[in-house]
């Protein structure tokens, strides 16, 4: 739909890579930057890189692809993170056909990021919760057999085959300070005024970069705005 209004897309194409920031505003006269976060943050623990530890990220987009047969699933998950990602992977692993899936959390219950309504959800699936508990360490050789963790001052080992990281992802701001060259907040998060406007007059950005992760709504809400700026 998008293409047949006239939109070029251009894929495979890094800024500051593949092409300069410079070459690419010489050419426009707006830019808009609509390029989220980045990568999930890590846990740094012990076991983080086995094979059967995987970015909660990485896993919806597998499940969004509809081609759920082919989507590696353990029996026993555990999934890091208690916001609305942490709650959508906890979710589809149920359906995917984990027998056990439990969510844990370094905080409590009140702390968790995400909607009541979503913890009532994960609730209704049959979730297994473990709040004010952290991974220590991740246990196996060729892949995941279990998980070492702290819950205040003890430290005890839970049995599972597979872990999903939703801790958050990181802020990219040195891509828009060093490479775009605009102005970021202490946060990381891209400043912009009312219209979506950058330190830099001809870029404007939107989305999580902007708002530090929010809903699509409020990402297709700030294109509206830039739009209009």
């Amino acid at each position: 739909h998008v293409e047949k209004i006239g939109v070029k897309f251009v894929l495979d194409t890094e800024i500051g890579t593949t092409i300069s920031f410079a070459d690419l505003s010489g050419r426009h006269e707006a830019i808009f930057l609509a390029t989220g976060l980045g990568a999930t943050n890590k846990l740094n623990i012990p076991g983080e890189d086995l094979p059967g530890v995987i970015d909660a990220l990485a896993f919806i987009e597998k499940v969004k692809t509809r081609d759920w047969k082919n989507i590696p699933i353990g029996k026993n998950v555990v999934v890091i993170g208690a916001g609305n990602t942490a709650i959508d992977a906890v979710t589809q692993a149920k359906r995917l056909g984990a027998e056990k899936v439990t969510l844990m959390y370094r905080r409590t219950e009140k702390d968790a990021p995400a909607y009541d309504y979503e913890m009532e959800l994960a609730r209704k699936d049959g979730i297994e919760f473990m709040w004010e508990t952290a991974p220590v360490e991740i246990g196996g050789h060729s892949s995941v057999s279990g998980m070492r963790v702290r819950r205040g001052n003890f430290e005890f080992k839970i049995d599972c085959d597979m872990v999903i990281k939703a801790i958050g992802q990181t802020k990219t701001a040195s891509f828009f300070t060093d490479v775009i060259g605009v102005e970021t907040d202490e946060k990381g998060r891209v400043i912009v005024t009312d219209h979506m406007q950058t330190s830099n007059p001809k870029v404007f950005a939107g989305g999580d970069c902007a708002n530090g992760g929010a809903e699509a709504v409020d990402a297709a809400q700030m294109g509206k705005l830039a739009a209009q700026g």
